[in-house]
């Protein structure tokens, strides 16, 4: 069962195998806890079309999303990215916009997130964060 959403930079570490706690942690992980939302996915896609060894990357990606699901996002999630954003604003807070997203689907399911941006996404009330990188 799905427990934990991988944000992107969680991923980029992963890809590059470091930092080698990080991939410790993935590796040790029972099989099927692990997602990624499909914004996350997008962010992935994107960043693979635009780097300097597109087809590499590409291939790359089309491998691990084999093994690693995508979340598609909801109208439940997209009720709780709104709620998050509403409340960052009246803190006088932001995230960034994706982030945004990626939260509101975490949140809304129950699932931690894992990722090296605690600072940004602390900000969001409720949401468990975890830093596998250090």
């Amino acid at each position: 069962m799905i427990s934990r959403l991988l944000d992107t930079n969680a991923v980029i570490m992963l890809l590059r195998r470091r930092p080698r706690v990080l991939v410790e942690r993935v590796d040790a992980t029972e099989p099927g806890t692990l997602a990624v939302s499909s914004i996350v996915a997008h962010e992935l896609w994107y960043g693979a079309s635009r780097s300097q060894k597109v087809d590499n990357n590409l291939a790359t990606l089309k491998l691990l999303f084999t093994a690693l699901p995508i979340l598609k996002f909801d109208g439940e999630d997209a009720r709780v990215a709104g709620e998050i954003r509403a409340d960052l604003g009246r803190r006088g807070m932001s995230i960034g916009p994706f982030d945004t997203l990626i939260a509101g689907q975490a949140k809304a399911r129950g699932y931690t997130l894992v990722t090296n941006n605690t600072g940004e996404f602390s900000r969001v009330a409720g949401l468990p964060v975890e830093d596998w990188s250090i």
